[in-house]
Parts: structure tokens; C-alpha cells; sequence
């Protein structure tokens, strides 16, 4: 316990490392972070100092103004260079640091704000009178360090911070259900119009819930038919994202094989004039991450591509590959992508306990800083028009185990959220279980939704184990979209015009799109059945079975294949796909609440000519019943988007066809939805 109390006690502004559990890639175990062993002194290292921003009333001020109709900085982006300019720190001070690095003998490279440091454990060790040691974590290997940093004093004079060599680990928000048996063939009345003549598979379409093919989603939530031309900027061209540019963020790379097979099993070429959907590029952050068939990482990055290609087929879709999940590497990643200026949309698929970086949790050390800096990179990327989405978590509205847990004593997850999904410049994408059409067809047409959480077994916080004879489990823990209270930002402005159940603080999340549901480890299970029932305990829907998901290719033709896969990592990836559509159509949009929100209340008032979000979908977070009034879900945000309406291209309305109207995605492996 000392030990533990020490580690905690150490400096922010230092970025020591904190000796606390971490959650692990599946989300249903956890470990710690494991001292093994002094660092190389020849090891590489690389980390990334932040100077504070100037001008930061002036730059809340831009923010509101790029997205007000009636500024004249309306939708205005500011390019890096320009945000440096009005909001960065004053460049001899950013000289002057790293000058003072390079006399140590880092290799420093400036950018807007901060500047990026590269050298060897033992220049570390010296220059700050540390001693970095070798942590794993969730088979990450990692440097980190209990030492407080003794700031050098030109790095100190400038009110540098340094958030490096802390093992706080993010993890991802997905977890297989199942393999999709690729054995079952389309019913006879498909094979008609097959185009081989031959049965295809079909897995999804013998199910209301799924497994659900990107084609199956397009159709469901009303993406733009693929076969209908519309007027952008005065040329005539598929509504399909095209011109947009859409990022996925993941320590770990891809297979290329993977999305072509995702294609085949659905016969895009023969449904669309286009090339089969690719991966237009790989930003590789410090060296990224390989792929690895036994990482749920790779899954991770895998599925989020996938939904990204196919999601919007005419956009660039890029991976930026993260050394690792730990604070640093993910900061590098959002520099990154914020000094590239290269994407329109930015989609994260991962998350850690905001109670972790909270007083309460370290012995009255509050560690929000290191939250405070990633939202002033978010404010910038927002400053330049780019949008960020975040999925907003698995464990309904228990994110965080309660401190006790963190010490090996007895405890419960407690009412909290996941960051950076609470961050008011990052959309928070939730969601529900999704029910469509069964008609023994390729039909996948909406016909329901819910939000019912599944209820987990009790298990070990470090272990996982359900064996609680044996080890100290943890209660209360449930699985579903992420959604509650942040207790580091207050409610935003945007927020203000629904009610979310707060009056101070931040709720998550903001929209939502197919999650899933069924875990591994769910307490509602049935064996006999199969599926996941909650009984007749309202909370859990009243008996309510449907719990869908998504596919995703995974390591085919190599030992993987096709799997059904749950989370809200498949939400944020699928409603990117979305937004790729609405900056075809308008631009780069920055911050995206604003405009989510303003629908919102457009629509609660009737003032649009039809509804652009599912509402009124029930729900349950493990803490209150989440369909909270006819504009705001503490499970889907706003609701779920009926994407042409959302993207401003209303569909045809009552057999009547309005200027600039857009039909509706079809049946899937048709033309309109290839």
C-alpha cells in the first residue's frame, strides 16, 4: 500500500507513473502495470513536451464563431501554421526549449505547441534525474517511471509539462462474439438474382439482429442510395463521401487482405462501377504497431477500417498506427494528426476511466491535467475544422470500479464515463441493439432499436475470474453503451438545448448507431437458448432477447475468418462513415455537437419536414432507466441518425420529391447498396 501511495504522490507536471490496475484489450479482464526490469541505457526514447497556449479566451471564442451561421468566421478553418500564430506558444520560448534539449543531445523537432523529443533512457535519466524502468501491460512493453522529474529550469521557466512514462493504459471498446459461419447459403429466392447463380453467404439475413454486414447497416440507418447523383459545388457526383478524408486511430496495423475479403463475401464488384474499398493510407506515429493476430488491437483496427471504408466507399480513409496505449503514445497520435491537418473526420475506438486521472483516485493528486492538454489538441484539430468521434464505452453507465478495487479490497463499478468520449470537442458515439427486417431475403430494413445493458458476472478486476470463493470480485458491472456525467467538464454550451439530466456537467453521449450486445461473461445468459435474456426485471427489458452486432474480417485466409463483433468501437467507425457524407456535401465541420444538437431541438420542436434521429428508444445503463425524454438518451445521445435526413438531403416525403431530395441505400448487394 505505501508503495502503491508513493507512486501516486508523485508530480503532474513530472508525468510519473501510477502503479494502479489498467483495463485490458477485451475489456473483461485487467491487469497491472509490471516493473520487470531498469530500462537499456541505449534504449530508444521518444516523448513530447507542452508549452501552455496563450490567447485561450480568444481561441473558446473562434470556437464558438466557426460554428454560429451568422459569423462572419463561420466554417472559417485555421491551417496549423495559423493557429500557432494566434494561440501557440511565442516561438523564441518554443526555441528556447528546445534548444535547451538539443544542448542535452535530444534530437528535437518543433511543432505548434510542443515539441517532440527523441534520445536514449540514459539522456532521459540524466537530464531529469530519473530512473526509467521496463513496464508491461497489457502485452504493451513500455517505459515508465515512479520518480518525480527534476524540470530543467529553461523547461520549468516556460511552464513546460511532460505527461510521458505515466502507465495509465487506454483500452478498446470491442469484443468478439462469435465466429460468423460462413457455411449457410442465401435462401432460394436469393439465388435468383445472384450474379454466379450460386448461393452466397448470407449469415446476417437469417437473424433480426445480425450478425449485420456494412451493406445491412447502410440500408438500416438511410445512407444515400449508391445509384443516385446529386449537385456538389456545381458537379454531379455519388453521394458516397467522396473528397472527404476520414482517420482511424489504433495502436496496431491492418491487413489489406482483410478488407478486400469483407468485399467479396459481399460481391461489390459486380454491384458497383467503383474499385473494391481500400485503405488509402497508413500514418505510422513513432514507428506504430505491427498487427498480430493475437492482438485485440488488430481486431480493433481491423473492424474500424473496415466500417470506414465501406461506411463511405468515395472517401480517403487513413489508419494512424500509435506506438502504444499509453498516454504518451496516444498524445503523439493526436499531435499528429493535428499537425498533418490531413483528415476532415478522426474516429477513436478506445477509452480509460476519467475517474483515474481524479483526485479522489490518486490521494488528493489531481492529474486532469493530462486530460486538460489532449482537450487543448482537440480544440485545436477543432480550430482547423477537423471532427473528432470517440466511442463512449462498454460498460453502460458504470465505466470505473470504485478506489477500493484499485488496492485488491472489495468493491463495486460506480456511476462515471470514459475519456476522451467525455471531452466536449470530441463527439461521443453510444448506441443500441439494432432490429431489422427477417423476411428470409438480403432485407435489412429498420424496424426497432433498444439500449438494454447485459449485466456481468461478478469477476476479479485484475484477473477477470468469476471464481469469487477464491478472489475478491468486483459487483455491479454491466455491458452497453457508455453513458453518464463527466466530473471534469462542465456541460457545454451545445448541450443547453435538451434536456440531459444535468445541469453542470458534460453527458455522454451525443448520437448512436449499432452497438450489440451479449458479452462473454454476461449474467443474463442463457445457455439453453443461446442468447441473452434480462427476465422479467424491467431494467433488462422485460425479457427483451434482441442483442445484435456486427462483422468484421479479421486475419482471413491466415487463421482468422469472419466474426460477429459488439461495442460501441463498432458505432464511432460506422457513424464516421456518416459524417464523410456531410462533408462531401459542406465542407469540413469541426466540432460536430453544435449541428447534432440544433437538429435535435429542430426536431423536438417539429420544425423539420421529416425526423432525422430515431428517439424514444428504451433503455437501461446499469444506473437509471436512459430514455429521458423525447430529445436525449444517456444511451444514444440525441438518437440514431436516419443519415440522408442528417446529412441535409431530405429522402422523398409523402410521393412528393423536393428540390435536391436523395433516396434512401436499398436492399443489400443491389446497385443502390453495393
Amino acid at each position: 500500500m505505501q508503495k502503491l501511495k508513493t507512486a501516486l504522490l508523485c508530480a503532474a507536471m513530472a508525468g510519473c507513473a501510477f502503479a494502479m490496475p489498467l483495463a485490458s484489450a477485451d475489456a473483461q479482464s485487467f491487469a497491472t502495470v509490471k516493473m520487470v526490469a531498469p530500462a537499456q541505457a541505449t534504449q530508444a526514447v521518444h516523448f513530447d513536451v507542452f508549452l501552455p497556449l496563450r490567447n485561450k479566451d480568444k481561441l473558446q471564442s473562434l470556437l464558438k464563431a466557426q460554428q454560429d451561421p451568422k459569423s462572419a468566421q463561420y466554417h472559417k478553418w485555421l491551417t496549423p501554421a495559423q493557429f500557432a500564430a494566434q494561440f501557440g506558444p511565442d516561438r523564441k520560448t518554443l526555441s528556447r526549449v528546445a534548444n535547451s534539449l538539443r544542448a542535452k543531445g535530444f534530437e528535437v523537432k518543433e511543432s505548434t505547441r510542443s515539441v517532440r523529443v527523441s534520445g536514449t533512457a540514459d539522456q532521459v535519466n540524466r537530464a531529469f534525474g530519473v530512473h526509467l524502468m521496463q513496464g508491461l501491460a497489457e502485452n504493451q512493453s513500455h517505459l515508465v517511471t515512479n520518480d518525480r522529474f527534476a524540470m530543467p529550469a529553461e523547461l520549468a521557466a516556460a511552464g513546460a509539462k511532460i505527461w510521458s512514462f505515466a502507465p495509465h493504459a487506454y483500452h478498446v471498446f470491442s469484443q468478439l462474439a462469435g465466429r460468423v459461419d460462413a457455411s449457410k447459403r442465401t435462401a432460394q429466392s436469393d439465388l435468383n438474382r445472384h450474379p454466379s447463380g450460386k448461393a452466397g453467404s448470407v449469415d446476417n439475413r437469417y437473424s433480426t439482429t445480425g450478425p449485420y454486414w456494412f451493406d445491412d447497416l447502410k440500408q438500416a440507418y438511410e445512407y444515400p442510395s449508391a445509384n443516385h447523383n446529386v449537385d456538389v459545388n456545381g458537379k454531379s457526383e455519388a453521394l458516397n463521401g467522396r473528397g472527404a478524408v476520414i482517420g482511424a486511430l489504433m495502436w496496431s496495423d491492418v491487413l489489406d487482405s482483410d478488407i478486400q475479403a469483407t468485399a467479396v463475401h459481399e460481391h461489390w464488384d459486380h454491384w458497383s462501377p467503383n474499385p473494391q474499398p481500400k485503405l488509402a493510407g497508413r500514418r505510422y506515429v513513432i514507428g506504430g504497431s505491427p498487427f498480430s493476430l493475437n492482438s485485440g488491437a488488430s481486431v480493433e483496427a481491423s473492424l474500424d477500417t473496415q466500417q470506414e471504408v465501406f461506411g463511405a466507399p468515395g472517401a480517403a480513409a487513413v489508419l494512424y498506427d500509435a506506438p502504444n496505449n499509453f498516454d504518451d503514445g496516444i498524445i503523439a497520435s493526436y499531435v499528429d494528426i493535428d499537425e498533418d491537418n490531413l483528415v476532415d473526420v478522426a474516429s477513436f475506438s478506445f477509452g480509460i476511466c476519467e475517474l483515474y486521472y481524479t483526485p479522489d483516485y490518486n490521494y488528493g493528486q489531481d492529474y486532469t491535467g493530462i486530460l486538460q492538454t489532449q482537450h487543448e489538441l482537440f480544440m485545436q484539430g477543432n480550430a482547423q475544422g477537423i471532427t473528432f468521434l470517440a466511442s463512449s464505452g462498454d460498460s453502460a453507465g458504470r465505466e470505473c470500479p470504485s478506489f477500493p478495487v484499485l488496492t485488491g479490497k472489495k468493491g463495486r463499478y460506480v456511476p462515471s464515463v470514459s475519456y476522451p468520449a467525455s471531452d466536449p470537442s470530441i463527439t461521443s458515439v453510444g448506441g443500441t441493439n439494432l432490429v431489422t427486417v427477417h423476411d428470409g431475403t438480403l432485407n435489412s430494413a429498420y424496424v426497432s432499436e433498444n439500449a438494454w445493458e447485459d449485466p456481468m458476472k461478478n469477476s476479479n478486476f485484475f484477473t477477470g475470474s468469476t471464481d469469487c470463493k477464491h478472489v475478491i470480485c468486483v459487483r455491479q458491472k454491466y455491458w452497453g453503451a457508455g453513458s453518464g456525467y463527466s466530473v471534469v467538464f462542465a456541460k457545454p454550451d451545445y448541450q443547453s438545448v435538451v434536456q440531459t439530466g444535468s445541469d453542470q456537467w458534460r453527458a455522454v453521449p451525443d448520437i448512436g448507431m449499432m452497438v450489440g450486445g451479449c458479452p462473454n461473461g454476461a449474467a443474463d445468459y442463457d445457455k439453453k437458448r443461446g442468447l441473452c435474456d434480462g427476465g422479467n426485471d424491467p431494467k433488462n427489458g422485460g425479457g427483451n432477447t434482441d442483442r445484435s452486432s456486427a462483422v468484421v474480417a479479421f486475419g482471413a485466409g491466415q487463421g482468422g475468418g469472419f466474426y460477429a463483433v459488439i461495442g460501441t468501437s463498432v458505432s464511432s467507425p460506422e457513424f464516421a462513415g456518416a459524417v464523410a457524407h456531410l462533408v462531401q456535401l459542406r465542407g469540413r465541420q469541426g466540432n460536430l455537437n453544435p449541428y447534432i444538437y440544433g437538429l435535435a431541438q429542430q426536431q423536438a420542436l417539429g420544425a423539420l419536414p421529416d425526423t432525422v434521429y430515431h428517439t424514444n428508444i428504451p433503455g437501461y445503463n446499469g444506473v437509471i432507466e436512459t430514455d429521458l425524454n423525447n430529445a436525449y438518451s444517456l444511451s444514444t445521445g440525441v438518437g440514431t441518425p436516419r443519415v440522408i435526413n442528417f446529412i441535409g438531403k431530405r429522402e422523398c416525403v409523402h410521393n412528393k420529391r423536393p428540390a435536391g431530395c436523395v433516396q434512401p441505400a436499398g436492399v443489400p448487394q443491389t446497385h443502390s447498396n453495393p
